[in-house]
């Protein structure tokens, strides 16, 4: 009975002080947002499934780590949040891209489109950035047909880059009606659990600290899992380096990249989504024809390729002869990422653990990007 009597006075002289630090913390301390920034920047789109909400200053997590950019009125990631002039006063391209485009994990400056961006600046050249996460061919397809239609953005060249996961996407992530429009899904509602489990996280600076711990426990807990998983394949414990070589060679074998060597995933999806991407890349780059408007076509390798399929015909040799037929200028970073062993490649340009470029591979991306881009005249505007 003392115990309990103790207990509920602490908690009766805590739990005005906990809620009172942290209804002031809301507003006025930077680890309050940095712990757990919010999401609503990333919106649904009724015509091309998702992007950026426009004009935010945002701070943002990839994996436990923190990073801040901004988005301009177009919804695009820049430098700082900004008006687009829509008709433009010279020269201007439009890139296009999935995460590794986007840059996840970098401020804008530290991408390679922002390098790139730098760089032609100085040619007078404007670069906007319209990557965003988990987009493929089909996204690409229609937010340049909307920018084109509806928003009136003028432009004069596009540069898709292609990812090796959107192949994955376009067979199993997005969904066709039998008209062959994309699929927009109803934006997806927390639970009653979820809710009550955010309104805690953000009225309770002791359940913040809680839900911070718990995060970051279950990310060592995955990769200590992981670690595990790697040992048994491979039959015997494994010191920190061998773990850390087998595990890339694991991660390597992803779902989402492997189809480019892995008959039974190219059967199961590989096939069908490449077909698909084929129609929305003709799409896309017919629409820009009819207009006068450029378009380059990129690819690059994931870990996958570069440990199991350095040249990876189903991807490399694929697009290479589409853009050859097209008369598609065609650049392939496979060469920047496969001339060292995979294993020094994955320290030098890859974020830990991650099969994304670090800010050493954005740098290298840009570089090799711009030794072999040749941007169009701006009379094809």
């Amino acid at each position: 009975m003392k115990l309990l009597r103790t207990l509920s006075l602490m908690v009766l002289v805590l739990l005005p002080f906990d809620l009172g630090v942290a209804w002031y913390c809301r507003n006025n301390c930077d680890f309050w947002q940095a712990a757990y920034p919010p999401s609503d920047h990333r919106v649904r789109s009724e015509v091309y499934h998702h992007g950026l909400a426009p004009n935010r200053q945002i701070t943002e997590a990839w994996g436990l780590a923190r990073y801040s950019y901004a988005t301009n009125s177009l919804g695009f990631k820049d430098a700082a949040p900004r008006t687009v002039d829509l008709k433009g006063g010279g020269k201007r391209i439009l890139f296009l891209g999935d995460s590794f485009t986007e840059g996840k994990g970098f401020a804008y400056a530290d991408t390679f489109v922002g390098r790139v961006g730098g760089a032609l600046a100085k040619q007078g050249v404007e670069v906007l950035n319209a990557g965003v996460d988990s987009s493929a061919p089909v996204i690409y397809r229609l937010k340049v047909k909307h920018l084109l239609e509806t928003v009136g953005l003028k432009f004069n060249e596009v540069v898709v880059f292609l990812d090796v996961s959107d192949i994955y996407d376009q067979a199993r992530r997005y969904r066709w009606d039998g008209k062959g429009n994309l699929i927009v899904p109803p934006a997806p509602q927390p639970s009653l659990g979820d809710r009550a489990r955010l309104w805690l996280r953000d009225v309770s600076l002791l359940a913040r600290f809680g839900f911070v711990a718990y995060d970051h426990l279950r990310a060592i807990a995955a990769f200590a899992n992981q670690r595990l998983e790697v040992s048994n394949a491979w039959g015997k414990p494994l010191s920190s380096v061998d773990a850390y070589d087998r595990w890339l060679f694991s991660v390597t074998q992803t779902v989402f990249s492997s189809w480019t060597f892995n008959d039974e995933r190219w059967r199961a999806y590989g096939k069908l989504g490449r077909e698909r991407a084929v129609r929305d890349m003709d799409g896309l780059n017919e629409m820009l024809k009819e207009r006068g408007i450029g378009l380059t076509l990129a690819i690059y390798p994931w870990p996958d390729q570069m440990f199991h399929d350095r040249q990876a015909p189903r991807h490399q040799g694929f697009w290479r002869d589409w853009a050859a037929d097209k008369g598609v200028p065609f650049i392939s970073l496979f060469p920047a990422f496969t001339k060292e062993k995979p294993r020094i490649v994955m320290e030098k340009y890859f974020i830990p653990f991650d099969f994304h470029w670090n800010a050493a591979g954005h740098k290298l991306v840009a570089d090799t990007f711009l030794q072999q881009f040749i941007p169009r005249p701006a009379s094809g505007r």
